[in-house]
């Protein structure tokens, strides 16, 4: 793959490993000679092949599937990272004999798995996704099958999820089937999710297949699919149903019982009217607040209500007996009795799901322990990193693949109660609710809605100079010293002012009639005390690097300019005036002086003066060329060419 993340591979070019799936719209492959962002300290990532089959090719739109993987290169580093970081995005478009036939995208990290462990009670189990339709079922059967999951865990990751939502729609990216079986989880280092089938999303509108909608996960009727207010509406339900437990619900009541103020958020997410829905960001803020105070146990707790039977063809979401006691998707053991057709169903469904959910991008259930480390500790560094998304030919060897262990058998046993895991207190995640004057952050958002990173105080990053509590008015870092930019949170009612760090110095934050200096070609300016031999601010423009704008300004002979990456909106540019040893610097021929000792002073007034000029050059000391005339002259050690010779008679 060449480093331009949009270039179509041929599928020749690629070495493929293991079939790690198959589903109605093709099949994924490993790929074995290539990897994303391989320049990264941690070698980058391991990717996939997902090939259509030759049904769907028809309705494969081609040209919105480059245009999905072509956003990679449009975006910054920071941005490009975090999209692979969330997502299995299109990375590139493979073709076969010039026609697009599929695409290659990063396989899902290792902390997106878990072992599923069987209800029989058996001491080893199976290596799956963690895909969010698990925590859909009563807290006895996630427990069973090996998940320790306490409240807290479940708003955190739906706070991660609606921020991840609302800064894809800020790229232009709606999700569209937003359902359990497309989102992934991890519960540590901490809660966060995976969004694969991205494929299927809409980038500013357009879609490489055509929309579908998972059952009991569809908008209302007439209404567009994947938009930004279907997202949301989606969003709403799986927070109803993660808190109710229970797969089709759309009651409130179990959400509103964590925090009256997300059962009315839910109310309004799920309103008929689409343009009254709120914004996934709001989502985001409350759920963080109010998973400060959540409970951290892990217990079950007994089922709020019978269950009725789910799972079925297509629907991806793990089974449940007619009894209404849960399943895992492909789970091998099965109660006897009942063994009515209904139970034989669930556990067809059941073997199927796994090859549903491995539809789009996966990592193979059958790694030995050892990769499985040394892919953890790769994601680990991964996440850490900043290097821009640039993929190459790796030299890599896959994994081994050991036999896949077989469960118990079909003897039903008591469900285990794993022993309640302590977790640490957290404190709010929002940079709204924890920032302090003197913390720096990446701004990585678009649109006008900040997405800050917490960093160390370098270039690129923005300072946090003030913060105004008891206000979300932005206007009010209008007077704040070296202010660029202001952020705002209704939930936690503060305003954060920001001030860009430049690699330009302090330079960037120069004002008109400041004096800056730096010697020719540094990267970095200072601003200083006014002297001779360093330069006088005329004027600051932001926004642009057009040095003509300088023109019209009364001794203007220099320009400064300092970009901001990502930021061009807070460009600086400095139009600049040497500061000569006295008036003489800027004087021209017959131009009227006072000159008092050494010294030349432009009064204004040739009735005032004693001395006019004859003549100048660039050319310091040159007292040839002023003949019989007077002569003054300066150098610059720094900037030689400031240098003059200027030469003066008597009035």
């Amino acid at each position: 793959m060449s480093t331009d993340p949009a270039a179509p591979v041929d599928v020749a070019a690629l070495a493929l490993g293991h079939q790690l799936g198959q589903g109605g719209q093709g099949s994924v492959h490993q790929v074995l000679n290539k990897r994303i962002n391989e320049g990264a300290a941690d070698g980058g990532w391991e990717i996939v092949y997902k090939e259509y089959s030759p049904a769907v090719l028809p309705r494969l739109d081609a040209a919105a599937l480059e245009n999905a993987a072509a956003l990679l290169g449009k975006l910054t580093a920071a941005q490009g990272r975090w999209l692979c970081e969330k997502t299995a995005w299109p990375a590139a478009v493979v073709r076969r004999q010039g026609q697009t036939c599929g695409f290659l995208m990063r396989a899902v990290p290792d902390r997106y798995h878990f072992m599923l462990r069987t209800l029989t009670g058996a001491k080893t189990g199976s290596r799956r996704l963690a895909t969010m339709e698990y925590l859909l079922n009563d807290d006895a059967y996630v427990a069973g099958i090996g998940l320790a999951v306490s409240d807290r865990h479940r708003l955190l990751l739906l706070a991660d999820l609606a921020a991840t939502m609302d800064r894809l729609h800020r790229l232009g990216v709606t999700i569209g089937d937003v359902s359990p079986k497309n989102l992934l989880f991890s519960l540590a280092p901490d809660p966060g999710c995976f969004l694969i089938d991205c494929d299927a999303m809409r980038l500013h509108g357009a879609s490489a297949l055509p929309q579908a909608e998972t059952p009991d996960w569809q908008v209302p009727a007439g209404e567009e699919r994947a938009t930004r207010a279907s997202d949301v509406h989606k969003l709403a339900l799986l927070a109803v149903r993660i808190f109710a437990r229970d797969q089709t619900t759309t009651e409130p009541t179990a959400l509103g019982a964590i925090s009256p103020a997300l059962g009315d958020l839910a109310r309004a997410s799920l309103d008929p009217d689409p343009a009254r829905r709120p914004t996934p960001d709001v989502w985001a803020e409350r759920l963080a607040s109010v998973a400060v105070g959540a409970s951290t146990s892990t217990t079950p707790r007994a089922p709020r209500q019978p269950r009725r039977p789910t799972g079925g063809p297509g629907t991806g979401r793990p089974p449940t007996t007619p009894t209404g006691t849960p399943r895992p998707p492909g789970a091998t053991g099965t109660p006897k009795p009942p063994t009515s057709a209904a139970a034989k169903l669930g556990k067809a469904v059941g073997a199927l799901a796994a090859g549903v959910a491995l539809l789009l991008v996966i990592v193979s259930n059958q790694h030995s322990s050892q990769a499985d480390a040394s892919r953890a500790g790769a994601d680990a560094r991964a996440a850490s990193s900043h290097t821009p998304y640039a993929p190459h030919l790796p030299a890599w060897t896959p994994a081994p693949q050991p036999a896949e262990t077989t469960s118990a058998p079909d003897t039903p046993t008591p469900t285990p109660t794993p022993t309640p895991t302590p977790t640490p207190s957290p404190t709010p995640t929002s940079p709204f609710a924890t920032a302090e004057v003197g913390d720096c952050f990446y701004e990585s958002g678009t649109d006008g809605h900040a997405d800050l990173t917490a960093t160390d105080c370098t270039s690129g990053a923005f300072k946090v100079v003030r913060i105004n509590t008891g206000s979300t008015d932005l206007n009010s870092c209008d007077n704040v010293t070296d202010n660029d930019e202001s952020v705002s949170s209704t939930l936690y009612d503060r305003v954060l002012c920001l001030s860009y760090q430049s690699s330009g110095g302090t330079a960037y934050h120069a004002r008109q009639g400041d004096c800056v200096f730096g010697t020719a070609g540094a990267d970095a300016w200072s601003t200083q005390s006014c002297q001779t031999g360093n330069f006088k601010v005329l004027a600051v423009y932001r926004g642009t690097a057009d040095h003509t704008k300088c023109d019209n300004w009364p001794h203007y002979n220099y320009w400064r300019s300092m970009p901001t990456a990502g930021h061009s909106g807070l460009d600086v540019l400095l139009c600049l005036s040497m500061n000569y040893p006295d008036d003489a610097g800027y004087a021209t021929v017959n131009e009227c002086l006072l000159k008092s000792g050494s010294t030349f002073t432009n009064v204004g007034s040739c009735g005032a003066s004693n001395v006019y000029v004859t003549g100048r050059t660039n050319t310091p000391y040159d007292t040839a060329f002023c003949g019989t005339s007077g002569s003054t002259y300066w150098r610059s050690g720094d900037y030689p060419a400031f240098g003059y010779t200027v030469c003066w008679r008597w009035r």
